[in-house]
């Protein structure tokens, strides 16, 4: 991988960290959704836009994370998360349950919502083509996944080890995007070393999704089912000269 300097990292201990809908700071952690509130949204985001293109190409980037959904006992878990490139600040024009925060039933699909999203997804809706109920999907301008692989990592011995995402465990994920290749990584929190192999390795042209600047941050969603989301570590790295 190239060298993409400027690390940027544990932001959400911030002050200026901007929260929306069900989002809070717990305990130095982001809460992006509770455990007990119906169709609820929360987004958290980094308070300014950062550079995102140069010379009208879409730069690369890093970032890494640990995040845990946990569901409450007495409710079915739904729905998930997703670590987000959007275009401007709130949470305006993103629907709860399925949409994921992310988008709505009529935005759904728009080239000019200028979104980037890898999701961790863990109810399985038919009408967005999902392949199970505990997937990672990349989304661009739609919440139905241009690539998406059951959650897992491929462990030392090149056996698939299934991750259940909502059982309430802490996951690292590694996000990588360099010369239009998007890679996807995960792995217990309890595995010493990134898996060598990605879930999901694909080609996908941001230079066409990404305005100039763009937010970058978190966001979750409950419907019916509920669980709460949780992001415990977080680090992103800029190019250099950005």
């Amino acid at each position: 991988m190239e060298d993409v300097g400027h690390e940027l990292k544990n932001f959400f201990p911030c002050e200026d960290l901007l929260l929306y809908g069900t989002a809070t700071l717990n305990s130095g952690a982001i809460l992006l959704t509770n455990s007990t509130s119906a169709f609820s949204m929360g987004r958290a985001l980094l308070p300014k836009p950062i550079p995102v293109t140069n010379a009208k190409h879409a730069l690369p980037f890093s970032t890494s994370f640990v995040f845990s959904i946990t569901p409450d006992k007495n409710h079915l878990p739904g729905h998930g998360m997703a670590f987000v490139f959007v275009p401007a600040a709130g949470i305006q024009g993103a629907a709860s349950a399925q949409h994921l925060g992310l988008t709505n039933h009529a935005n759904d699909g728009n080239p000019k919502n200028h979104l980037f999203a890898v999701e961790f997804d863990v109810f399985q809706n038919s009408e967005l083509n999902d392949i199970n109920y505990n997937h990672v999907g990349v989304d661009v301008n739609s919440v139905k996944s241009l690539v998406a692989n059951e959650a897992g990592y491929w462990n030392g011995n090149g056996s698939f080890v299934k991750l259940k995402m909502n059982n309430g465990d802490k996951i690292r994920v590694w996000i990588e995007y360099v010369k239009g290749r998007l890679t996807v990584t995960m792995a217990p929190i309890d595995v010493a070393t990134r898996p060598r192999r990605p879930l999901i390795g694909v080609d996908v042209n941001l230079t066409e999704v990404f305005l100039d600047e763009m937010y970058v941050g978190f966001t979750a969603a409950t419907g019916n089912l509920v669980e709460s989301h949780e992001i415990h570590s977080w680090s992103f790295t800029l190019p250099f000269g950005s």
